[in-house]
């Protein structure tokens, strides 16, 4: 049996919160330096691309398969063995494998990135009482953002081809399972994994999934392969881990101001104005060369990244205005699945670009997908013109569907007992709220 949020002390989520922190760090150490590793090991952008790719395919199928595992063998034991596998797996990096291995070791690692993710969320469930939720919420995606850009900022003076890099990254996730394990909540029970309904989702908000969806392919991807950018333009490793993290610390602090605008503000209209402002920000990024500045260079990378960003919780928010509340976990479930097909295929695209059309070709492609956007939030404005709003701002952080089941528990009623997946068939009206 489980424990109560209430026969929980509030300082016991400290636990689970250290351990997604030096998780956190070291895959900001590590995601930032591997393009670099690839490329000094004779990797070119497209396998640079296709590493990627493997890793959010590894961390899809996570998001929906991990559960059962959990299920199966209980949480402290199942985030022990997704610990320590991708530690080793790192390590087994340093053998210098064929990239059809990379590919191989990514997709576990991914894979088991989304099981932690699971499990951390589970546990906070488990400890937080509804009324400490939001606070706990904007704590969690502070602590995960700070950290990882931490774990960025690590990466300035490491070898990203030597074996240094390797071992910080798997003793970081090693380290992970310290304050975790140090905990007992009792056994959470977590429900059904959701399933795949990208058109029922779209359905409920064509404009709130295509947010999610360009998220995924515009900020994930440049987060994925924005260092070959910077190699392109020929920047020293210093600076482009410099860059990479006020990418990550824009994409933090941005979206707080941003988020609440967006409270008072019509979504659609917000969205519609984002795109636009992001696709002069992309024009100005063709600009750049060795030469500029490099505050200008700071300043661009921080909006870049806040911008970008922002699109994923203000399609989240703009979905659940037109969904019932009890559609709101399986909706955002699948936005959050969505976003994951966008940031397993963008790389691959972006980076054949990189590799045959140079590094400004990235800002080409994301202008290009967010004026499509533009034109088509124009599009929903002048079939809706109005828009009802019914939920908050939340930053949510892309981490796994759990988190959407104990963020929307309302009224002391556990969201795991909504229905999940094919169980909450949409009606014909729930069809047409968008139109």
């Amino acid at each position: 049996m489980s424990q109560s949020p209430s026969s929980v002390s509030r300082f016991s989520i400290a636990s689970p919160l250290a351990g997604g922190a030096l998780h956190a760090v070291g895959s900001g150490l590590f995601h930032t330096l591997l393009p670099l590793r690839l490329v000094q090991t004779g990797h070119n952008a497209d396998a640079v691309g296709l590493v990627v790719m493997a890793e959010g395919a590894g961390f899809l199928v996570g998001c929906i398969a991990s559960v059962k595992l959990v299920r199966s063998v209980g949480e402290v034991r199942a985030y022990a063995a997704f610990s320590a596998s991708s530690a080793v797996l790192i390590l087994a990096l340093g053998a210098n494998p064929s990239l059809a291995a990379i590919m191989a070791i990514q997709s576990v690692v991914g894979f088991a990135n989304a099981g932690q993710a699971v499990i951390i969320e589970s546990w906070l469930n488990a400890m937080v009482p509804n009324e400490g939720r939001g606070k706990t919420l904007t704590l969690y995606v502070l602590v995960l953002g700070l950290f990882y850009g931490l774990g960025q900022l690590l990466g300035r003076e490491v070898d990203p081809g030597g074996q240094a890099m390797l071992m910080i990254t798997a003793a970081f996730y090693a380290l992970a399972l310290v304050p975790v394990t140090a905990i007992w909540v009792g056994e959470p029970q977590l429900r059904a994994p959701v399933g795949i309904h990208v058109f029922r989702a779209f359905r409920t908000s064509p404009l709130g999934t295509l947010a999610c969806l360009m998220t995924g392919l515009v900020s994930s991807t440049f987060s994925s392969i924005g260092p070959l950018y910077g190699l392109g333009l020929g920047f020293t490793q210093d600076r482009i881990v410099i860059l990479m993290a006020a990418v990550q610390l824009g994409a933090l602090f941005l979206q707080f101001p941003l988020g609440y605008l967006s409270d008072r503000l019509d979504r659609r209209a917000m969205m519609l104005w984002l795109a636009v402002v992001l696709a002069v920000v992309c024009a100005a990024f063709l600009l750049v060369d060795g030469q500029t500045p490099f505050w200008l260079l700071l300043v661009l990378f921080s909006v870049f990244g806040g911008i970008a960003e922002i699109f994923y919780p203000l399609g989240v928010a703009h979905a659940n205005d037109r969904a019932k509340p009890s559609e709101f976990v399986v909706l955002s479930s699948n936005l959050l699945l969505i976003w994951a097909l966008g940031g397993t295929f963008g790389p691959l695209v972006a980076a054949a670009g990189v590799e045959r059309l140079g590094p400004s070709s990235f800002f080409w492609y994301a202008m290009a997908l967010t004026l499509v956007f533009a034109a088509f939030a124009i599009w929903r404005r002048a079939l809706e013109p109005k828009v009802a709003m019914r939920d908050e701002f939340v930053a949510y952080p892309q981490t796994s569907p759990v988190l959407y089941e104990w963020a929307h528990r309302e009224d002391g009623e556990p969201a795991g007992d909504e229905p999940a997946g094919d169980e909450q068939a949409p009606s014909a009206e729930d069809g047409e709220k968008d139109k």
